[in-house]
């Protein structure tokens, strides 16, 4: 089993080599954010409504989260973190058209392949 990725590790992603400390309360947010986001997509709810999406995580990763669902975490945190680099999903603008960044990025939906849990409503 992985650890979840760490805010220092999100900024030696980015190449932050001496963060500010509003650098580093943003990057720090969006770690969190990350992780209880991959939490949300792999584990959901509980249909019951008995337990806590941290609960259900807990008894369906006892040890912890696999190698793909921390780099899913860390792939999360750095997209949340350029996001505002993007202005209305735009990445860049050629003489062609604008590249647009993927509303669902690819590797993230692949690292969550195979975790997701789903209930019927029957």
């Amino acid at each position: 089993m992985a650890d979840w990725p760490t805010a220092a590790v999100v900024q030696a992603q980015l190449g932050i080599t001496n963060p500010s400390a509003e650098t580093t309360i943003v990057v720090t947010a969006a770690v969190g954010a990350a992780i209880a986001q991959v939490k949300m997509d792999v584990v959901g709810t509980d249909p019951d409504g008995t337990l806590t999406n941290e609960e259900l995580w807990d008894e369906r990763y006892p040890d912890g989260p696999t190698d793909s669902l921390a780099i899913a975490a860390l792939i999360l945190a750095v997209m949340s973190v350029k996001a505002p680099d993007a202005p209305y999903g735009i990445a860049a603008v050629f003489d062609t058209g604008g590249l647009r960044v993927a509303h669902e990025h690819p590797t993230y939906q692949r690292m969550l392949a195979g975790h997701r849990h789903s209930f019927s409503l029957g």
